[in-house]
């Protein structure tokens, strides 16, 4: 069962919704966005997977994100969470041998809403089509990228999911740079997710919300911004004394409606070491122009 907290802390977020004047755009349904550092399986943790798992996906369904990120998942767990969690569809590869090896930075989303015409996974390296380390990292660090059409209005959405070395500060800034360089698909609009390892300010954050980035932060962008800023709790389910370190980045051309940092647990405790941050967000009106110097480009 969920306990208290669990539902005290959806149900405060749902509250907020609903008192919200926010309509949605009659153009194109809001889009829900979720972030989530879900713990790699390690059987020495307390609570393991196998106690997690099932809080996990309770978790996600009540959200309901039409996209959702997660990170340092093993496959095994990315197919725990798709038997839970019927009608998403979701890719993503482990980045030590770009099979089943390793953590992934999969990429669920909702079959029904969307229509995927691309995806791949990369490494943060100079050669990113192949699997391994480079610079600084202590580990092999990917991106997912998986590129969808809005089955109803046609909209296109360039989405990214990162997970940056926890050791490597280059490795983090070249990665984070790595992401905004690569081309947007034409006539997309991109948004970037993951644990970034970075608080605000560093040098990854500034990448991403530098002047001339497409993307923003969607929690400084928002509206409504519910729940701490902290996102690592080390399975604590105190509130954390830290700052972020998972974002969610979203296109210059949304509009940022809602914001949030879930701080549920199960019986007491944290369902993850991180919190999973969500965004709702609003489409751009049909017709509105993708930024020529963004869309195709390629360096």
């Amino acid at each position: 069962m969920i306990t208290k907290a669990l539902k005290f802390s959806l149900a405060a977020m749902i509250a907020v919704a609903a008192a919200s004047p926010i309509q949605a755009r009659a153009e194109a349904r809001p889009l829900w966005v979720m972030s989530y550092n879900i713990r790699y399986d390690n059987p020495d943790d307390r609570p393991d997977w196998r106690a997690r798992r099932d809080p996990m996906a309770r978790q996600i369904a009540f959200v309901a994100p039409d996209i959702l990120g997660v990170q340092e998942a093993l496959l095994p767990m990315v197919e725990d969470l798709s038997r839970a969690l019927p009608g998403y569809a979701h890719y993503g590869v482990g980045r030590d041998d770009g099979a089943a090896g390793g953590e992934s930075t999969t990429i669920f989303y909702r079959s029904a809403r969307f229509e995927r015409l691309r995806a791949e996974t990369r490494w943060c390296s100079p050669t990113p089509e192949r699997p391994g380390k480079a610079y600084d990292a202590a580990l092999p660090r990917t991106y997912t990228r998986i590129v969808l059409r809005d089955r109803s209005s046609g909209a296109l959405l360039d989405v990214r999911n990162a997970h940056l070395d926890h050791v490597g500060a280059e490795s983090r800034r070249l990665c984070a740079r790595q992401i905004l360089d690569q081309g947007v698909w034409p006539g997309a609009r991109l948004i970037v997710m993951g644990d970034f390892n970075s608080a605000p300010g560093d040098p990854p954050h500034a990448v991403m919300t530098a002047e001339r980035s497409p993307v923003r932060d969607a929690r400084d962008s928002s509206r409504i911004v519910f729940g701490p800023a902290g996102t690592f709790n080390d399975f604590s389910p105190g509130a954390p004394p830290a700052g972020p370190i998972d974002y969610i980045f979203i296109d210059r051309a949304f509009e940022g409606l809602r914001f949030a940092t879930l701080t549920d647990t199960e019986n007491g405790l944290a369902i993850s070491d991180h919190f999973p941050v969500v965004a709702e967000i609003a489409l751009p009106r049909p017709g509105l122009p993708v930024q020529g110097a963004r869309a195709g480009r390629r360096r």
